[in-house]
């Protein structure tokens, strides 16, 4: 499913020391020999290298971000190169020759003039060579003294060695190289920071086992995908137990903090910053970013450039252009680090801007976290907006780091609401009980809609504990909307506001209840009692309240319609849902809930390649949505993995995954973690430790129906790989009236077309006549699957086969081909047999052509398939008796039951069946 471009595994390097001795390629001392990626990268520099045109290559980039080590593995590559290494020193820039001195040491006798230096080194190296490409590997090229990079550019331009460099600021290397790159002679390969599947590896690798992903993103807030910034961090990580090691993999504990000092003073990005530029860091952390115009008012704009050239500062065009820290985290780590009179000092300078101060002012949260550092006094209904600001984008845990931290001896209802949905949104629960406590003993005093978003979360709250009716709080939101939307004679309000606000707070209740009716998998209640919502779209005027209620039911009528039979009409609500979602009132949280559902509805459905079109491109950052984030991504992530044979990769993804959601599990999505762990432990055999799953998946009370219904669904996957296959085959056809009775069709469907998969014919005709009235992909599969079997027609199997494999989902277009397979062993049909087995094996990857070829189906034995193979070749049975060291009596046994087995006469038909060995 991922590319992974990957990166050397960095430790700290050798001793700043003048030039190291040239040698025969090796490693050297401190780097260990595994690189992990950077292949196109390395590729290229590689190139250039033994290109007899080039000069060779220039590595940029901010520092930290691993161009040593590509430099390395650069030279690892060429083990028949003369490599000659150099590291510029800051120090010594101004002494000529030192970079090189180890080398003129050995030239022999005197030499001053450059011509004749020039000459002296050449022939030296030219000796020393004896005719192998000479390379320089020059580190740090822009601290090298003037005579060294002038030496060193005449030997690159007549052609006598090599380079490859490495710089942070390519301006402020020596004009020679410059002029070899604009001449073309010199490539220049920009180093980008890790990207995040790189990082992921790189810190499994740092710590010999695997790591969640939470952890990696909690790492790479920090870091930016900065190599050496992210080993530092790690480091602070484990030494502060923000992650841990719970048995087989690293989990981040959420409640550890205090890394911020560490994050800072191991920085590569901050270590050689000057006082002014330290000033200007420290500034754009504490205000969270700043228009670039203001930024250039309030500091020197040469020093912002600077900063940016060295990958510390980025600037941003949304809609105009804005500079903020490489990662967001570190900017978080850099606040926090501040002393308060100069933190207090910054917000007094920034304040004096207006433009800038009415950019703060846009940032509640960001506004309050800098008061705070600076000790200055937050002002209560500032407080408020900030908490309820950082809860609205789903920052939970710095909403409710931010109420501890302004929270007076007497909390105001306002904080204890936004207390109880931060923890709600962390999954601490009994935070949000203590919270919910708070409220409900001053309910009659509290303002009207504290009382009904009370209310709501309280729902929220019970089935999330699976305690309790979770109906019940919104009844009692619907009495209270009663009481004060009519007057003692019956009327509505005549104020404007007081209706405004009462049509607000039942729009609230409606999305809970329809909520709730999404969570308890009531379907069709939401199909109902949601259908005028198809078309409505929101008007640039819309308020917050409206947006982010219109936007949430949308989506509970969109899984719903999905879930049910993802028609047009369901791809129509979902483009309009899409544009609705691009409204600037709509908050990250709000999004990020609707695409939630949405998404998983259309994978459940198998069409998710659809959904993902329509909303992949509403928002820069739609990358960043729950189902992408987290063990939710690695969950879905595993089950793709599952679909494309690669169970073991799907095996180690859920590992660390089952691990994190022990310590925290917002979602409720251990149980289902767990069951497909279990599923893959199955599928590999060491059922002894799928087993140890099993009870996770048994405590899914607190979890959305769908969970509750995909674990189910992979534990009686488990039990029939373990035996009773008719058994489970007959429960998941049980299944399916209730799903449809929900309006769960398309489960269905996954229901029948497990248990057919499992061998249950009966279920054929009930998948044929309910997946013929659908229009999602896997309802075609599925249709043309049943029909295959039903007509025993081999050419709609092999159809189904086709359509599954163009899916990605092998694991489906093997069962279907064995299904085939079974029945024409069964009526000793050998065409159909040779046809289904021929195709398949054209449709699957290489790599799985063995693992599920349907010659390997459990039929021959190790020491038939490869008699077989020796005769699909053409060789004679004596031929075959020589090279097994058997007699030929043995071979003309084995392939008689060779034959017999595979339903073949001839060598001919038996090479049919095995084109991939033949070629190879």
């Amino acid at each position: 499913m991922r590319s992974h471009s990957l990166v050397h595994t960095l430790v700290p390097p050798p001793p700043a020391a003048r030039a190291t001795r040239r040698s025969p390629v090796q490693a050297p001392p401190g780097y260990p020999v595994r690189f992990i990626g950077r292949a196109a990268e390395t590729e290229s520099a590689l190139q250039t290298v033994i290109d007899p045109d080039s000069s060779g290559a220039v590595v940029v980039g901010a520092p930290g971000v691993g161009k040593t080590a590509l430099l390395h593995q650069v030279l690892r590559s060429l083990p028949g190169s003369y490599v000659v290494r150099v590291r510029g020193l800051r120090s010594s820039a101004s002494f000529p020759y030192r970079a090189l001195s180890f080398l003129l040491s050995e030239v022999p006798g005197t030499v001053t003039h450059p011509a004749l230096v020039l000459s002296a080194v050449s022939a030296h190296l030219r000796e020393e060579a004896g005719g192998r490409p000479i390379v320089f590997a020059i580190d740090n090229a822009e601290h090298l003294d003037k005579a060294s990079s002038t030496l060193i550019g005449q030997l690159l331009s007549g052609d006598s060695a090599s380079a490859v460099l490495t710089v942070t600021d390519f301006a402020q290397a020596d004009p020679v190289f410059m002029s070899l790159w604009r001449a073309g002679s010199l490539r220049r390969i920009d180093l980008r920071p890790l990207s995040f599947e790189d990082t992921v590896l790189f810190v499994a690798s740092e710590l010999g086992t695997p790591v969640s992903r939470e952890g990696v993103e909690a790492l790479w807030s920090v870091a930016g995908g900065n190599a050496q910034g992210t080993r530092a961090a790690l480091q602070g990580f484990v030494q502060r137990g923000v992650l841990a090691r719970r048995g087989e993999a690293w989990v981040l504990l959420p409640e550890r903090k205090g890394i911020g000092h560490d994050v800072v003073s191991t920085s590569p990005l901050l270590r050689t910053l000057t006082r002014n530029q330290r000033r200007i860091v420290d500034l754009v952390s504490l205000a969270g970013g700043l228009p670039w115009k203001d930024a250039a008012r309030l500091v020197d704009p040469s020093e912002l450039d600077a900063l940016q050239d060295a990958g510390v500062l980025v600037v941003l065009a949304d809609p105009e252009p804005r500079v903020r820290l490489a990662a967001d985290g570190l900017a978080d780590a850099v606040a926090e680090q501040v002393p308060e009179d100069e933190a207090a000092r910054l917000y007094q300078d920034l304040r004096s801007r207006p433009a800038a101060a009415r950019h703060l002012a846009g940032d509640p949260a960001r506004e309050v976290g800098w008061l705070l550092q600076a000790g200055l006094s937050v002002d209560a209904q500032l407080g408020v907006t900030a908490v309820q600001t950082l809860n609205r984008s789903g920052h939970h845990r710095r909403a409710a780091d931010l109420i501890r931290r302004i929270t007076t001896r007497q909390q105001s209802p306002d904080l204890a609401l936004e207390a109880m949905i931060a923890a709600l949104g962390q999954g601490h629960l009994k935070d949000a009980t203590a919270a919910s406590a708070t409220l409900s003993a001053s309910e009659v005093e509290l303002d009207r809609e504290v009382v009904i978003r009370h209310l709501v979360e309280e729902s929220r709250l019970r089935r999330l504990q699976a305690v309790g009716d979770p109906a019940s709080p919104l009844d009692r939101a619907d009495e209270w909307l009663a009481s004060w939307g009519l007057d003692p004679g019956g009327q509505p309000p005549a104020d404007a506001q007081e209706r405004s606000e009462s049509v607000s707070l039942g729009r609230r209740v409606r999305v809970a209840r329809a909520e709730l009716a999404s969570f308890e998998g009531r379907y069709r209640d939401n199909l109902s009692d949601l259908e005028g919502m198809h078309q409505a779209e929101l008007s640039p005027s819309s308020d917050r309240e409206e947006c982010e209620s219109q936007v949430a039911l949308q989506s509970l009528l969109l899984e719903a319609m999905v879930l049910q039979e993802p028609t047009e009409n369901a791809l129509r609500l979902a483009e309009v849902l899409a544009r609705n979602l691009a409204h600037p009132e709509v908050s990250h949280q709000a999004a990020d809930a609707a695409l939630l559902r949405v998404e998983v509805a259309f994978l459940i459905a198998g069409n998710w390649a659809a959904g993902r079109m329509i909303f992949s491109g509403f928002r820069p950052s739609s990358s960043s949505w729950s189902l992408h984030r987290g063990s939710l991504a690695d969950v879905a992530g595993a089950l793709d993995l599952i679909a494309r044979e690669r169970v073991r990769d799907a095996t180690a993804l859920l590992k660390p995954v089952v691990e994190q959601l022990r310590v925290a599990d917002r979602y409720g999505l251990l149980p289902l973690a767990g069951a497909v762990l279990t599923y893959c432990h199955a599928l590999t055999r060491p059922m002894d430790r799928g087993v140890a799953h099993l009870p996770l998946a048994g405590h899914a009370e607190g979890s959305p129906w769908m969970v509750r219904r995909a674990t189910r669904h992979y534990q009686v996957l488990s039990q029939a790989l373990t035996g009773g296959r008719a058994e489970v085959a007959l429960q998941l056809q049980e299944r399916v009236p209730s799903d449809l009775r929900r309006g769960a069709t398309m489960w269905a469907v996954i229901s029948l077309m497990s248990a057919l998969r499992l061998g249950s014919r009966p279920a054929a005709k009930e998948l044929k006549a309910l997946s013929e009235n659908l229009e999602a992909p896997l309802a075609e599969v599925c249709l043309l699957y049943a029909e295959a079997l039903l007509e025993a027609d081999t050419g709609l199997l092999i159809r189904a086969v086709e359509t599954a494999a163009a899916s990605g989902d092998y694991r489906l277009a093997a069962d279907m081909a064995r299904s085939g397979i079974d029945q024409a062993l069964a009526d000793d049909d050998r065409t159909a047999y040779r046809l289904i087995h021929r195709r398949l094996r054209e449709v699957l990857p290489e790599r799985l052509k063995d693992g599920l070829g349907v010659a390997t189906l459990g039929l021959l034995t190790a020491r038939e398939r490869e008699i077989a193979v020796l005769a699909a070749t053409g060789r004679s049975n004596r031929a075959i008796a020589q090279h097994m060291y058997v007699s030929v009596r043995t071979v003309e046994g084995h392939l008689y039951q060779v034959y017999s087995k595979l339903s073949v006469n001839t060598r001919a038909e038996l090479a049919e069946l095995f084109p991939a060995e033949i070629d190879s």
